[in-house]
């Protein structure tokens, strides 16, 4: 697999991350031993970026990534977040620490490289940057050794962009902003490298939108959005791997972008995004119509169930 550098840490990872909001599958009843396959099964692809989050899956994401990694011999880098546990979530320094030692203790590790700020809903900045608020506690944090780097995660620009500005943190993900349907985070990601700043892509199939989920999500959009997201399946329909395939291309045509993450709910879903990063990148044709079809779009929030 390509490797590219996750900006100021100066690591290197894989070009395909995996994401942990799917392991139970897309209703969330698969059994546990299923999500543990999925994360055994990427690893021996040679993916060595996870991602998950405190609520994926009522807490059970980071159990399973947990278990999964036990007796792994090699070396992954693990990101985690913290901010929907519990529902109230104050932002303060306290409230970080206790939300992370907890991820700990369920991932079963003694330190994670990646701690992200999870949003939406996103708070109010002066609740990050006061004296006792959130990134006092990554600091915290780190000077413990239980972190070493500080991330923040979403999809509001104007909120993310405030966070940039601030240079605090080392990388930034974020989700539905950077797809085959919406390319509307560019601008961000020209600021967020001037930081240098690690980009990772969630989400490249918008939940599913452009592979397994593709029927329930394509009948909840409105007219323009189906209308777009048929012109893209005839323009891509032919690439290798197909629309799925041709999904991971495109946000990897950003050499802005770090990392992309498949939120793979089977093995098979996890092989299609790292072949899919195995092919040559996406020709110049198809990502210039793309971003002619979504230029200037900006959608409001869709949200999985396995997010919270």
């Amino acid at each position: 697999m390509r490797r590219r550098r996750l900006g100021r840490t100066g690591i290197e990872v894989g070009e395909v991350g995996l994401g942990g909001a799917w392991l139970l599958g897309r209703e969330g009843n698969e059994a546990e031993a299923h999500g543990i396959a999925i994360v055994r099964h990427a690893l021996s692809l040679g993916v060595d970026f996870i991602d998950t989050a405190e609520c994926y899956i009522g807490s059970r994401s980071e159990r399973i990534i947990g278990k999964a990694l036990r007796d792994h011999p090699g070396s992954v880098v693990l990101g985690t977040k913290v901010g929907h546990v519990p529902e109230a979530f104050d932002w303060s320094s306290e409230a970080v620490i206790d939300s992370c030692l907890a991820s700990l203790e369920r991932l079963a590790v003694p330190a994670v490289d990646i701690l992200h700020l999870h949003t939406p809903a996103e708070p109010l900045l002066e609740s990050l940057t006061r004296n006792g608020g959130a990134l006092d506690g990554l600091r915290t944090l780190r000077d413990r050794g239980l972190v070493r780097w500080f991330g923040i995660t979403g999809r509001d620009l104007g909120f993310l962009r405030r966070c940039v500005d601030t240079d605090a943190f080392d990388t930034l993900l974020v989700f539905q902003r950077w797809d085959l349907l919406e390319q509307s985070a560019l601008v961000l990601f020209n600021e967020a490298r001037s930081r240098d700043m690690g980009i990772i892509a969630a989400s490249p199939l918008r939940l599913g939108l452009f592979g397994s989920a593709r029927p329930a999500l394509l009948s909840s959009l409105d007219a323009s959005d189906r209308d777009q997201v048929l012109t893209l399946e005839a323009l891509l329909a032919d690439e290798p791997g197909g629309v799925p395939a041709a999904a991971i291309r495109f946000v990897l045509s950003s050499t802005q972008v770090s990392v992309v993450l498949s939120g793979a709910s089977s093995a098979s879903e996890i092989d299609t995004a790292v072949k899919a990063a195995a092919e040559p990148p996406l020709r110049q044709e198809f990502i210039d119509a793309v971003v002619q079809l979504g230029a200037g779009r900006v959608r409001a929030l869709q949200i999985g169930r396995a997010h919270v």
